[in-house]
């Protein structure tokens, strides 16, 4: 646990350019030689948590309009194809300047949580749909990698394609995974980060910050312990108060307030900096309309956020890492003196400022 699977040199080089953090597409471009960009595929895929096998009851910020999704819905999907779909956005993205080639995104519901055959059609839909595609990027539960889909996933990265594991944990605090009926814990995720990189795989996690009962210290806790992993990159999103669902009834009840503008942009920089430098930044926040959600009353498109937070760690004149530690330096395993403890510590910082002067 905890060997990443980016290529630090790239990362050094971002920060070396005056990036203020380790952004996913710069680092892409770097890895490649080329712009890469997305291309959304939605299979249709069952969620666990709202058919039965978890729970019929969903996360407590996911509408229950997900619970539409049926295996039968997913069948039709899988029958019908999307080699087209997928052929039509790539040339749609290459012809405004989106980039040069493709990953196609498999997002929308847990898409892992299918037959070990049902997937292979579907990668191999994917990567042959378009000669631009040069991988693709799977979103799902960390609790939905049994080893049969680890070694599906694993070929494909053994044949030279590109592949990304997005797997939602959203905190890694146990008490808020309960509160937010998520239906699994933190070693789910340890699990998923071994085992992807078992395979050279890298593995996202999304993390939301401003879950209700977590406190400052915990969420940036949750920073330390993702980079103490390895994980390789995280999509960052405010909790977003979604129609229709229980975290909604909360919101209506008063017993759960949403982040203000600032606080989550100053929340997103605290974060940055107990973050280890070299996790790749996907997302600072989620695109989400207006319409489908009760809060924040602000609009937390990224095109908004990230230009504020970059903004803040500019005036605080720090960047991704800042605060990051996980252990005592070399130079910091002395005991400090009985006589005069005070003394010796100032003297000390003295002694590491004048080092890293």
């Amino acid at each position: 646990m905890g060997a990443q699977i980016v290529n630090r040199e790239f990362v050094d080089e971002l920060y070396g350019e005056g990036e203020l953090y380790s952004a996913y597409g710069l680092y892409e471009r770097k890895a490649h030689g080329y712009k890469v960009f997305k291309v959304p595929l939605n299979a249709r895929f069952v969620c666990p948590n709202w058919d039965g096998r978890l729970s019929e009851d969903g996360c407590a910020f996911c509408p229950s309009h997900a619970k539409q999704f049926t295996y039968q819905n997913f069948r039709e999907v899988i029958d019908k194809g999307f080699t087209e779909q997928i052929r039509h956005n790539v040339e749609h993205y290459k012809s405004v300047g989106a980039g040069e080639k493709g990953l196609v995104y498999i997002a929308f519901g847990t898409n892992t949580y299918a037959p070990v055959e049902k997937l292979r059609q579907i990668l191999d839909e994917t990567v042959s749909a378009h000669e631009d595609v040069i991988g693709f990027t799977v979103g799902t539960r960390p609790d939905c990698l049994p080893e049969e889909v680890l070694d599906l996933l694993g070929e494909y990265r053994s044949s030279g394609y590109e592949v990304w594991v997005e797997a939602g944990q959203q905190t890694t605090h146990q008490h808020t995974l309960r509160e937010m009926n998520r239906q699994h814990g933190l070693a789910e995720l340890i699990r998923a980060v071994d085992e992807c990189h078992a395979r050279e795989i890298p593995l996202l996690s999304f993390i939301i910050l401003g879950m209700p009962g977590e406190s400052h210290d915990e969420m940036m806790e949750t920073a330390r312990v993702i980079s103490a992993m390895g994980v390789d990159a995280v999509k960052i999103y405010p909790l977003v108060v979604m129609k229709d669902t229980k975290l909604a009834r909360m919101w209506e009840g008063g017993s759960y307030k949403s982040l203000g503008f600032m606080e989550y942009v100053n929340l997103v920089a605290d974060f940055l900096e107990h973050l280890s430098p070299y996790v790749l930044i996907q997302r600072l926040s989620k695109d989400c309309g207006l319409e489908i959600k009760h809060a924040p009353e602000w609009n937390t498109y990224r095109n908004i956020v990230t230009p504020m937070v970059k903004k803040k760690l500019g005036e605080r004149g720090t960047m991704q890492g800042s605060r990051h530690k996980l252990t005592l330096a070399a130079d910091e395993l002395i005991p400090l003196a009985e006589d005069k403890p005070g003394e010796f510590y100032e003297e000390l910082k003295a002694q590491r400022k004048k080092k890293d002067a």
